[in-house]
């Protein structure tokens, strides 16, 4: 029937016919319909209602209510029409509110096609209007069929006809006349069906909510457009682009079906919120084509922040509409991504980094605001540890973002800034890992600012320590440190009553406060609490330019301190005490994070000389000695000049000086420590832990806490440090790869000596705050002094290894430091009854005294353990008892030379966790 409507009044209406499209529906039976050219601004529109129909009214907040099916008659055609492109005639026209000076905007009148078809047909054959009852409407030429349509749809129920149920007439809640509060609170965060039925500006919006008709004005989170105000006079104030962003919105949402996500009340008693089409937020939109800002105090609300902050970054690079003026500050050479190594932390807030060969370039954080030295030194100290500790000597990823000049100093000088996003470790932000712990702040910035591109991640993190009320949050001050600074002059003689405690710790955690020159240092040793000038042993430096320029370097001093520096400064290093001077500096050697002596590391690249002496007496005196002939004969640095007659008195002054070198010590004067044994490897090699140490218990706990069977599995590489799962009792441990064969991984545990071989699901990454930068492995590798024992594979290697686990095992002993090398130490046992067991090892045949010539540290104990041995070959006992052996034949009764440390090897019979 509406085909042949339409194809009957064709040529009538194909005179004056208009094309647009559908941006609104009034009503039942009016439409708004708009140009369909908007390359130019926002079309022209036209208010059209359809001739010879009339639809129920809808009420008004003014206390008229719906006329019975009004929302269901606008919802049909709403549904059919909007958005849709139509054809249109107009008939008439009248002012809404009569003639004259007050009349109201004109309203007109005609017949509307969608897709070639009357709407007016398909209302009316829906039932949700009816023919107007005028003369002049029954002389329109589709009035007879209009009146056939009429009639089915009245017999058959439909629409207007059917039986009025008590949804027929809504109960609109319009805004003011109920409690918003308790409706954000009731629907906070839920997605709720909606209509837009009005758009003041690009931001703000009318909507319905359904299905329980509450009115509410929405302001979209996270935006702001141009606004527009109205005048008393009924005319608009309008900044620029709001009425091209009003458009934007209306196009696309007027009378659509949305939904809309309450948030908050603002001041104002408005509704904050979302509002989501089905192709997405018409904030996000807004700020892609530069016809709104992003603003901080809503977007923490919005789920798409990022991206928003990111979409008007772009239409400020494009000067997109609002953006047209805008000049970016990221102007320069210079702001690029950069890819580089932290050599300084400056502050919480600010770093120092290299690229290469390139120079340093200072960066601060985007957006975070530490706390300041003079203001808060505990937390801004807390702020500068934890910086440190995730950031010095790494690769990190920098993207600079903008500029700032600050006034510096009293001059009123300024001086210019450069901020960026610093990611390390893949994916982590410098920014947001400080503000997590509660240890900065997010920067408050005008409108206009430049800021970071995650600034809204920034908030939302910084609102999540404020409720846990973390660092500088919880209203508490951190505790104070209380380091004891041996650095003072006046503290030189209390420095040289901490020696024998420095010695005892072996190789000890130390963090470099303060490079002096190549080979001097401040450094603190947290185990301690101390603060203590440090120097490599037996080495000498050239002295760099003084840093107040009053005074100049000698020749490769300042390229020195910078190797140094870049190796040293800021970073967690092993330290290893062997003296202390007059003047109250320790003395000894520093191990960089690759386990290199840094004195070596100076000496090969020919920025320091060996204070012969001193540098002989040192544990690594060989390997010092080879680094600088190393240097010499290549002429690097400060021997491009070498004198070999200068280097033949040196050595004879050295020799001199090795001729006078003390007798060694007496054992009441060597170090004692009680340990328990983890790991035997043979006779007279082992792992074990110091007694009394309680961090073995502590780490442990903090493993099982970490949930690591929940993590991703690992592929890592060889000497990699890992968390490991023990096949015996799966339980997890610090180990360290030793080697990958296929997939299956051969791993030490650095805290009990053993080994296993596991797969990569049986490994795991292992948290920083565990490496063994921060906690030393707590087994300690030992040897037997003086003592060459059978491969434990032979049945002589079984025999000695019980001898020494009944010796031993299972229960404290008494070990007597007689000679270190490396991390290795050669020690003597004594059991409960202060038996040697070194010596009763001998006696009994198990072992055999080394033949090398001893370190003279262990000539007198070599001495005595070859009393024993004789013996032992007199009384024909263990090996001697088919008469002497020499060492040609050693082999053959599967001994072997004392050497260094093997690679390890699985766990045996003696193992245990």
């Amino acid at each position: 029937h509406v085909g042949r409507t339409r194809r009957a009044h064709r040529s009538s209406i194909m005179a004056n016919t208009y094309h647009g499209v559908v941006k609104g529906v009034q009503s039942g039976d009016t439409l708004l319909i708009m140009g369909a050219d908007a390359s130019k601004g926002p079309p022209p529109e036209k208010l059209l209602s359809l001739a010879g129909v009339v639809a129920p009214r809808l009420g008004n907040r003014n206390g008229t209510p719906d006329a019975p099916f009004a929302w269901a008659s606008r919802e049909f055609l709403r549904t059919a029409a909007i958005g849709r492109q139509v054809s249109f005639t107009i008939e008439s026209a009248s002012p809404q509110n009569g003639a004259g000076p007050g009349a109201g905007p004109v309203r007109e009148f005609g017949s509307v096609l969608l897709d070639g078809l009357s709407l007016s047909a398909l209302i009316i054959e829906a039932g949700w209007a009816k023919l107007k009852p005028g003369a002049n409407d029954q002389q329109r030429p589709e009035y007879e069929e209009l009146s056939r349509l009429a009639q089915l749809a009245q017999e058959q129920g439909r629409g207007l006809y059917g039986p009025e149920s008590a949804g027929a007439v809504r109960d609109v809640k319009w805004a003011g006349t109920f409690d918003a509060a308790e409706l954000v609170e009731r629907c906070k965060g839920v997605l709720q069906p909606a209509v837009v039925e009005q758009v003041p500006s690009g931001s703000i919006m009318r909507v319905i909510l359904l299905p329980g008709f509450e009115q509410v004005t929405v302001i979209c989170a996270g935006i702001q457009a141009p606004s527009i105000r109205r005048q008393p006079d009924g005319t608009e104030q309008a900044e620029p682009f709001s009425r091209e962003a009003r458009f934007f919105v209306e196009s696309r949402l007027l009378h659509r079906d949305v939904q809309v996500k309450l948030d908050k009340l603002d001041k104002n008693g408005a509704v904050v919120g979302t509002v989501i089409h089905p192709q997405g937020s018409m904030s996000l939109e807004l700020a892609k084509v530069g016809l709104a800002r992003v603003v901080d105090w809503s977007s923490m609300f919005c789920d798409n922040a990022p991206q928003m902050r990111a979409a008007e970054r772009a239409a400020k690079e494009k000067r997109l509409r609002i953006w047209k003026d805008y000049v970016p500050p990221n102007h320069g050479n210079d702001m690029g991504e950069v890819q580089a190594k932290v050599i300084e932390i400056v502050s919480g807030d600010t770093i120092v980094v290299v690229d290469g060969t390139g120079p340093e370039r200072r960066f601060s954080l985007s957006s975070v605001r530490a706390p300041k030295l003079k203001e808060q030194p505990e937390w801004a100290n807390e702020a500068k540890e934890l910086l440190r500790k995730n950031l010095i000597g790494k690769k990190v990823k920098i993207a600079p973002e903008y500029r700032r000049r600050f006034e510096q100093g009293d001059k009123g000088e300024t001086v210019e800034r450069l901020f960026g996003t610093v990611v390390y470790n893949g994916d982590k932000n410098a920014a947001q890992t400080l503000i997590a712990e509660g240890l900065a702040t997010v920067a408050r910035h005008n409108q206009s600012d430049e800021r970071s591109l995650h600034y809204d991640d920034l908030l939302e993190t910084e609102a999540a320590a404020i409720s846990g009320k973390k660092g500088i949050h919880s209203g508490a001050n951190p505790a104070r440190s209380n380091f004891i600074d041996l650095t003072d002059p006046k503290a030189r003689e209390r420095a040289k009553q901490f020696l024998s405690t420095l010695q005892r710790h072996g190789k000890a955690r130390a963090i470099v406060q303060y490079v002096v020159n190549g080979a001097r240092f401040k450094l603190m040793i947290p185990k301690d609490n101390l603060l203590i000038g440090f120097a490599c042993v037996g080495m000498r430096c050239p002295q760099c330019a003084r840093r107040d320029g009053t005074g100049d370097g000698e020749p490769y001093g300042d390229e020195a301190h910078a190797f140094t520096r870049s190796q040293c400064f800021q970073r967690e290093l092993e330290v290893e005490i062997e003296s202390v001077d007059k003047a109250g500096c320790f003395m000894g050697s520093l191990y960089l994070p690759d386990k290199r002596n840094l004195g070596v590391a100076l000496l090969e690249a020919g920025l320091a000389s060996r204070i012969p002496p001193a540098a002989d007496r040192s544990t690594y005196g060989e390997s010092l000695w080879k680094a600088e002939e190393l240097a010499k004969k290549e002429g690097r640095k400060i021997w491009e000049n070498y004198n070999e007659e200068q280097e033949i008195a040196e050595k004879a002054a050295a020799a001199a000086a090795a001729a006078n070198e003390a007798a060694p010590l007496a054992d009441s004067q060597k170090q004692h420590v009680q340990i328990t044994l983890t790991e035997i490897l043979d006779g007279a090699h082992f792992y074990a832990h110091v007694t009394a140490d309680q961090k073995l218990s502590s780490l442990q706990q903090q493993l099982a806490s970490m949930h690591l069977a929940n993590g991703a599995p690992l592929e890592p590489r060889a000497g990699q440090i890992v968390a490991a799962k023990f096949t015996q009792d799966d339980d997890w441990y610090r180990a360290k790869v030793v080697k990958k064969e296929k997939d299956e991984y051969t791993v030490l545990f650095v805290d009990y000596g053993n080994t296993d071989v596991v797969g990569k699901d049986r490994l795991r990454a292992l948290d920083p705050t565990l490496g063994p930068g921060v906690i030393s492995p707590q087994a300690i590798e030992c040897r037997l002094a003086g003592l060459t024992v059978a491969e434990p594979n032979d049945d002589d290697g079984q025999e000695v290894v019980m001898a020494l686990a009944t010796a031993a095992w299972g229960k404290p002993v008494l070990a007597r430091v007689e000679h270190r090398q490396g991390d290795v130490l050669f020690v003597s046992l004594f059991d409960g009854a202060q038996t040697n067991i070194n010596e009763q090892l001998v006696s009994t045949g198990l072992a055999r005294v080394q033949k090398e010539v001893p370190p003279k540290t262990l000539s007198l104990v070599v001495n005595e353990l070859r009393v024993k041995e004789g013996e032992a070959k007199a009384s024909r006992a263990g090996m001697w008892r088919y008469g002497d052996i020499d060492e040609d034949d050693a082999a053959e009764f599967g001994f072997r030379k004392a050497a260094p440390a093997p690679p390890p090897k699985p766990a045996g019979a003696w193992g245990k966790k």
